[in-house]
């Protein structure tokens, strides 16, 4: 299961179904929904932040109704809920590692992944890239 959502590239591809049954079957795909719906939730909701931020309250006539933040804001912690849920459930039942569901925490866990290595190349198992060396001296146009 981990290996399946690390593997998948975002954005996913997103299909359309008729019910809510069809979209969900598995506890791996009602994971990956809560995903999805937690991604585009806190765009949409970082996106209003902005743009009340950009706003000019030095006006008195200035009226900001915040009924829709607010709104967006318990959704994205519903979701979170729903997510920290499924979490508890894959370590307490199924006795599996819980999985991250922030975007640069399931970045970070793929720079984790173990390689599969041939007897006699084990000290390979736990290698990591230097992304600091990688960046800064090999990626140079001549």
């Amino acid at each position: 299961m981990s290996e399946e959502i690390l593997e998948q590239e975002v954005p996913e591809t997103i299909v359309q179904v008729d019910s809510p049954e069809e979209a969900v079957k598995t506890l791996d795909d009602l994971w990956r929904n809560l995903i999805y719906q937690h991604r585009e939730q806190i765009a949409s909701y970082t996106a209003l932040q902005e743009s009340v931020s950009a706003m000019s309250f030095d006006q008195t006539e200035t009226r900001v109704d915040f009924t829709k933040m607010n709104e967006m804001r318990d959704q994205l912690v519903k979701l979170e809920g729903g997510l920290e849920t499924i979490n508890l459930y894959r370590t307490l039942v199924l006795k599996e590692e819980a999985q991250p569901w922030i975007e640069s925490e399931i970045q970070e866990q793929k720079k984790k992944i173990k390689v599969r290595t041939r007897p006699g190349y084990e000290k390979y198992t736990d290698w990591e890239a230097d992304q600091s060396e990688t960046d800064a001296t090999l990626n140079k146009i001549k």
